[in-house]
């Protein structure tokens, strides 16, 4: 699973014991959940869903994490500037929804002390059918969200010369899991 693939190389890179984290667009929060259960202290989501930022709300209380939990309704790119550093900033699938990548991950090296992991499309050729096909069914469903195929080599290569260390942590169907570790 790639929720998996994810946490353990996260764990591989920091020791998530008395850290902060971030999740960016967070869906219902799930992931951010796991990291609270494994040792993050304090952790916060920015979404710009409406829908899944209610969700995240109720799973936070649900869990009985609210009070370790900030959920915020925002464009992460717009709102980094003005949130407290963490830790680990988490992007998991996202990059992929947001035509602006280098706008997404300069917040992100901006906000994180320590780690940046992310998951993404893998550059290949069934890859980039696959949501060639994704995106002509928004265009005739006349929907405006797009998703991309972001360069993987040039999305390391502007981590690397924002301070960080890169690591393809390993692929999981379609996606890729990349590690940035603060030099």
């Amino acid at each position: 699973m790639r929720s998996r693939r994810l946490l353990g190389a996260i764990e591989s890179a920091i020791p998530l014991k008395g850290t902060t984290s971030r999740e960016v667009g967070a869906g219902v929060g799930g992931f951010t959940i796991t990291l609270l259960r494994h040792g993050v202290d304090r952790a916060s989501i920015v979404d710009a869903v409406p829908a899944y930022v209610s969700a995240a709300r109720r799973m936070a209380d649900e869990f009985g994490v609210a009070g370790q939990l900030d959920i915020e309704l925002a464009d992460y790119v717009v709102r980094a500037a003005d949130l407290p550093d963490v830790d680990l900033v988490v992007m998991d699938r996202v990059v992929c929804c947001y035509p602006a990548w280098p706008d997404l991950l300069a917040a992100a090296a901006a906000d994180a002390r320590r780690v940046i992991a992310l998951t993404y499309p893998r550059d290949a050729a069934w890859v980039r059918f696959g949501i060639g096909a994704i995106n002509l069914l928004q265009r005739i469903r006349r929907q405006p969200f797009r998703v991309f195929v972001h360069p993987p080599a040039e999305m390391q290569r502007f981590l690397t010369d924002r301070g960080f260390r890169t690591a393809v942590a390993g692929h999981r169907g379609a996606w890729e899991v990349l590690i940035a570790v603060r030099a």
